[in-house]
């Protein structure tokens, strides 16, 4: 038969906080050893919560350590070392969930001015574009008079090329009818030479 294990009363409740740490508020009445159990287990809202609903008692000589991890795990390190540094020169001391809440307030505002700066650089860049569009719209469009002039002289000398390459083509088939005809009339095939020379006009 499987042995059960006994659970002491203190081992029971600290087990059920942790289960329900959403739901605690003022601890003020639980003992130190008590939460330097449950505490640990918090997330950071949780601790807040907490903190803020604990009445005539601090909860530093616990939550302090706990709020120095927080620190390192999401700021680094060497933000961590240098914030403890800076201390010690400047001979004070602070809570670290007051160091974590105003470097995180540093943060935000430093996120929230870059924000800025690329909104402004953004709109700068959208207005350049613009007055370049401005300047083009601008600018007078040639009159319909000499788009006509551009336009027939276009098509003048569009229609000359045309022609001359025509005329070149004609000039070929009638080198080539008269080679025609030349080889008629020796072979004697084509009695009027005329006709044959008009045929290959047409083509």
């Amino acid at each position: 038969m499987e042995e059960v294990k006994l659970i002491c009363l203190d081992e029971r409740w600290v087990s059920i906080a942790i289960d329900n740490r959403d739901d605690l508020g003022d601890v003020g009445s639980l003992h130190f050893k008590f939460l330097e159990q449950v505490l640990p287990h918090c997330s950071k809202d949780q601790l807040v919560h907490i903190e803020k609903s604990t009445k005539g008692k601090d909860l530093s000589p616990i939550t302090d350590k706990l709020w120095k991890k927080f620190f390192e795990r999401d700021f680094g390190v060497k933000a961590t070392d240098e914030v403890i540094e800076k201390m010690k020169i400047k001979k004070v001391s602070f809570k670290w969930s007051e160091l974590y809440h105003a470097k995180l307030k540093r943060m935000e505002e430093a996120e929230k001015e870059a924000g800025e700066r690329l909104k402004n650089l953004y709109q700068k860049e959208s207005a350049r574009k613009r007055s370049r569009q401005v300047r083009v719209l601008d600018k007078v469009p040639p009159s319909s008079s000499s788009n006509k002039r551009s336009g027939s002289n276009a098509g003048s000398k569009l229609m000359k090329k045309v022609r001359k390459e025509y005329l070149n083509c004609l000039e070929v088939k009638n080198l080539e009818a008269v080679k025609m005809k030349r080889t008629a009339q020796c072979s004697g095939l084509i009695k009027k030479p005329r006709t044959t020379l008009q045929a290959a006009n047409v083509f």
